[in-house]
């Protein structure tokens, strides 16, 4: 992999954590992930003229994107206000490969060696986390919450992952994603909250929507980058982005990091890495 794309990349893995820490700083996290969805959104609308439009071969699995999607940032603002962003950006990237693995597996395709190591790595990163948790007080429903965050995750990995081949553009595809998922969510939230959301938002936007175009950055990269270089080594190398969400916890959200906390942060990292080698 070369210099210029290992950096960028990185810098992916940064703008993924980045968004998840301004989500979890928002007093409001269902909002934020409202107007994270609408930042990232409207950073895609301006490049869809651009683009061709999708295989109709995909658009049944964009709708069934769209659906994970809504579930998801449903899920990841229940997540985050129970537990800390280093607990739980940690579990829910780290498991999410994990359930992907083992769904392919059922699909019928081969988990190497390398693969199965590195599940038992993200298990035993995971039960150290909660154990950690539980042992300061943590509820087990906070920790399902976690973990049904990483279900939905999975569930879209696999969709968008079908749905992309499918599409006969990968760009086109996930630009189309992003732009309707403004719908689902702010059709939720508007329902839910209505005024309540629209003044948050006039307070917030500036922040709420850069963390939006942080997620289309990140994501946009990583695809740029599997063209250049081996899909396994650039998906291996955005599980970084568990330990820039530790720093950034740290840093800006000032979360403490025990010794434990920080080695099954590694741990996490280290078996993610290997699923995607696998």
């Amino acid at each position: 992999m070369d210099g210029h794309v290992l950096l960028l990349v990185l810098a992916a893995a940064l703008l993924h954590a980045t968004w998840n820490s301004i989500v979890k700083g928002g007093s409001n996290k269902l909002f934020e992930s409202s107007m994270n969805a609408l930042g990232g959104g409207l950073g895609a609308l301006l490049i869809l003229p651009f683009l061709p439009a999708p295989a109709p071969g995909s658009w049944g699995l964009l709708a069934l994107s769209c659906c994970f999607h809504l579930a998801y940032y449903i899920c990841i603002s229940r997540a985050y206000d129970k537990v800390d962003l280093s607990m739980g950006y940690t579990i829910m990237r780290g498991c999410a490969p994990m359930i992907t693995a083992l769904a392919l597996l059922l699909l019928g395709n081969h988990i190497s060696l390398t693969g199965w190591g590195g599940v038992l790595l993200l298990c035993l990163g995971i039960l150290t986390l909660t154990l950690e948790h539980v042992h300061k007080g943590a509820r087990a429903a906070d920790i399902l919450i976690c973990l049904r965050t990483s279900l939905v995750i999975a569930g879209y990995t696999l969709a968008d992952g079908y749905g992309a081949r499918a599409s006969g553009n990968g760009i086109s595809y996930t630009c189309w994603i992003f732009f309707l998922n403004i719908f689902p969510i702010h059709a939720y939230v508007l329902w839910r909250h209505g005024r309540t959301y629209i003044s948050y938002l006039r307070q917030r936007a500036a922040t709420g929507l850069f963390g939006g175009l942080c997620g289309l950055g990140s994501y946009g990269i990583a695809l740029w980058a599997m063209t250049l270089a081996p899909i396994a080594l650039v998906a291996a190398l955005r599980e970084t982005s568990v330990i820039f969400g530790m720093l950034l916890a740290v840093i800006f959200l000032h979360e403490r990091l025990s010794r434990s906390r920080i080695m099954a942060i590694l741990i996490v990292m280290g078996g993610a890495m290997l699923i995607r080698l696998g």
